[in-house]
């Protein structure tokens, strides 16, 4: 009886169990610890050590004691316990392995309709080319609208590249991060239900009104505005357009429909600067100019003004030209000659396209044209468009001259009419009359409607033979780039919200200031879909959801019932 009495009052046989089962909670807790502060520290290390070493020493003693290994049956039943717990923790390494892979490389994919996580292309190149680090502060109230959006898209970002850092401050829960803050970006009010960007000692606030629109349905265009955001703290200078006045140009500042205000506002969002300009008051063409805008022009520029313009090109100037088509009076604008010198043609004439399909009038003959995915040409300002249409509108036909070793200069086609299409010569009663295919005079398929030029690849010799070109093997040669369209309107307020035509332009003037980390496709529209409900649909949704679910588990009751019964 003496025994038995002083082996229950052995506090070892009593409380070691308790004690491993400490260990065990003190190993899940240190791992815990580690997960919520994101790193191995003292705090995390400190449990997870001592509970360990509580877990084999006491299990160790634990065997000895009880003499888990004194005959058969316990070697048996140990080594079976063994295996177990080996098998346990070679399963366990198994599935740490596999989450740290599946931490490292995974695949995402967005299975909304509409794309809603899924960035634009340009937001993409952007963010791939980031060469500074970045810090995203975000200061919404959790409860404010699109926070989980903003929130989401932020993470989207940070996930494309490791410069951008994202952290969010609750405003009400943590104002001292708030004042901190403002105190850091030397912002005497900084509003709430606002992001923060910042790189170096550049910083962008990016208010709640510029990533929502202001009016019902309210919508999301966070992307647009985190874009803008991120160019402006990242870009040390802004591209300087200006935009040519004087001979019946499209105005940048006139928001009518023939105007091209849109187009200017959007270069504002890519971190441009634009400017008007009228050749003849300045007698040159401003030093800071990166991309000089002809649009539209529809009068005759002076012999002066185009030697201004040659000038700018020969010191690596960048012409933006969009031509209006040859119509009544024909007004030669001078430009065809000054062109010619870079590899491109422009012919007099209006391309015109006969198969469009109106409603309740068929198959018409139109000056609209549609340049679809086989239109475009292969080059970098229109390869991300050719899933998009672009529309044109009363355009002449512009192509590139055959290659010539003598010229310096090579013209490649963007975008090409339908094969349908032909350029119409006789324009002089075209207000008046339906145009026809003239096989003879006409301008036949294949029609160019927009060219890029630039200098040739210098061969071998040439750049080996050159100083400056010698010692670098990726040496480009240096000089202007012109982008001529044969149409103006498909920039302008009416036509720029097609996706392909406002894309387009703002390519071609990414690529002239030779900013081809911001080609692609801008942020999609925001998106608003709202269901629509016929009252006879709301009858049957009613009365399906009020009484046939009900019944479904009755009838089953009553079959079963009546089967038993029977």
């Amino acid at each position: 009886m003496s025994v038995v009495s002083n082996k229950k009052k052995d506090w070892f046989d009593l409380y070691s169990g308790y004690i491993i089962l400490a260990g065990i909670i003190a190993v899940i807790s240190g791992f815990g610890v580690s997960r919520i502060l994101s790193d191995w520290s003292i705090s995390s290390l400190v449990p997870l050590g001592v509970g360990g070493a509580v877990i084999v020493g006491f299990s160790i003693a634990k065997a000895i004691r009880n003499k888990w290994f004194s005959t058969e049956a316990s070697k048996r039943k140990a080594l079976v316990g063994t295996n177990v717990a080996v098998m346990s923790i070679f399963a366990a390494s198994i599935f740490a392995v596999i989450g740290f892979l599946n931490h490292r490389h995974y695949v995402r994919f967005d299975l909304t309709l509409t794309g809603k996580y899924t960035l634009s292309s340009k937001t993409k190149n952007i963010l791939k080319n980031l060469d500074k680090p970045i810090v995203i502060t975000t200061l919404f109230n959790q409860g404010e609208m699109f926070y989980e959006q903003i929130v989401d898209i932020l993470k989207e970002y940070a996930h494309l590249t490791e410069q951008i850092k994202i952290e969010n401050i609750d405003p009400l829960r943590n104002r001292s991060k708030v004042e901190e803050l403002a105190m850091r970006l030397k912002i005497s009010d900084l509003q709430l239900n606002s992001v923060v960007f910042e790189c170096g000692e550049q910083s962008k606030h990016v208010q709640q009104s510029e990533v929502m629109e202001r009016q019902y349905p309210f919508k999301f265009k966070g992307e647009e505005a985190f874009t803008e955001a991120i160019l402006n703290v990242t870009q040390e200078k802004q591209t300087t357009i200006y935009f040519v006045q004087g001979h019946g140009e499209r105005q940048f500042d006139d928001y009518d429909r023939q105007g091209i205000s849109g187009l200017a506002n959007a270069l504002k969002r890519d971190n441009c600067c634009v400017a008007p300009l009228n050749i003849l008051d300045k007698k040159k063409i401003p030093d800071d100019c990166d991309v000089l805008v002809v649009a539209g022009p529809s009068k005759s520029y002076l012999t002066e003004e185009l030697n201004i313009i040659r000038n700018y090109l020969e010191n690596r100037g960048k012409l933006l030209l969009m031509m209006e088509p040859a119509v009544s009076p024909n007004i030669p604008t001078g430009f065809k000659t000054l062109l010619a010198e870079y590899g491109i043609v422009v012919r007099d004439d209006i391309v015109i396209y006969n198969t469009v399909k109106m409603p309740l009038f068929g198959l018409q003959t139109v000056a609209e044209i549609y340049v679809g995915n086989e239109e475009y040409g292969d080059h970098k300002i229109s390869d991300d468009l050719k899933n998009y249409n672009t529309i044109l509108y009363g355009a002449c036909s512009v192509d590139a001259a055959p290659p010539n070793d003598q010229m310096p200069y090579e013209a490649k086609i963007l975008m090409n009419a339908p094969d349908s299409a032909w350029g119409e010569t006789d324009v002089a009663d075209l207000k008046y009359k339906k145009p026809e295919k003239n096989m003879e005079t006409d301008v036949l398929s294949p029609i160019s409607l927009a060219v890029a030029s630039e200098v040739k690849e210098l061969p071998k010799t040439v750049t080996q033979a050159h100083p400056a070109m010698a010692n670098d093997p990726n040496a480009q040669p240096k000089g202007a780039r012109l982008v001529v369209f044969g149409d103006v309107d498909f920039a302008t307020n009416e036509f720029s919200d097609n996706p392909g035509n406002k894309d387009l332009i703002r390519n071609s003037i990414n690529w002239l200031a030779k900013k081809e980390t911001q080609l692609g496709i801008s942020a999609k529209a925001p998106d608003f879909r709202k269901a629509v409900i016929h009252p006879t649909q709301m009858k049957v949704i009613f009365w399906v959801s009020i009484a046939g679910i009900p019944v479904i588990p009755i009838i089953i009751g009553g079959i079963v019932w009546w089967k038993r019964r029977r």
